[in-house]
């Protein structure tokens, strides 16, 4: 009976054998795959790092939220209108900005149409310029919280402050100016009257008594 099992025992442990090898060789290679694809798969967001949050609203002229309705290529840049709905650091006096980006590596490049952004940006002629590290991204529930954490609730973009009018002020008569015996008239009369009083007050003293 032991002799007669021998076989069998011998098989199913050289089969017991096979398959922990199999398997052992199977976690090598997996451990090995993870090694070298894991750093090239990732590799290329150390190259292209984006600013924290707290670093980029520091360093921002403006940071707003809006919806991109236009992307236009302009050279190696893009250039987008962007419909602002919410301002959290700087002065946007318009309802409608304009903001480019650049391309490259590690520019931001062309921006979704519809979508809504975060915007970090910084001066740039009659724009804003969203450079590779301002922070600017998709308007995520967690970014936005981490914004307003930082800068408030926002307000509404304000309108920009109108410049007087230039008052202007207009001489009366100075285009048909009065004649000048007109304007004098009364004073001549006045002078008359004084005149002829003074002539006939002095006959009356000459009259003897």
């Amino acid at each position: 009976m032991i002799w007669s099992d021998g076989p069998v025992l011998r098989r199913a442990l050289a089969l017991t054998v096979t398959v922990c090898a199999v398997a052992v060789c199977a976690v090598a290679v997996c451990a090995v795959l993870g090694v070298v694809l894991g750093p090239q798969t990732s590799y290329a967001a150390p190259g292209c790092p984006r600013p924290a949050p707290a670093v980029a609203v520091q360093r921002a002229t403006v940071v707003f939220t809006g919806v991109v309705t236009s992307a236009t290529p302009s050279g190696t840049s893009f250039v987008h209108n962007v419909k602002v709905d919410r301002v959290y650091k700087g002065q946007v006096t318009t309802a409608e900005v304009r903001v480019r980006t650049t391309g490259g590596t590690c520019g931001l490049g062309r921006l979704t149409p519809d979508e809504r952004y975060v915007v970090m940006a910084m001066p740039d002629g009659d724009s804003w310029l969203a450079g590779p590290r301002s922070g600017t991204a998709p308007a995520s529930d967690a970014l936005l919280a981490r914004v307003q954490s930082l800068l408030g609730q926002g307000t509404a973009p304000t309108k920009a402050p109108t410049t007087p009018k230039q008052v202007t002020y207009q001489q009366v008569g100075a285009d048909h100016p009065r004649p000048f015996l007109r304007v004098a008239a009364p004073g001549f009369a006045l002078i008359l009257v004084g005149l002829l009083g003074l002539v006939v007050a002095r006959r009356w003293g000459r009259v003897p008594a």
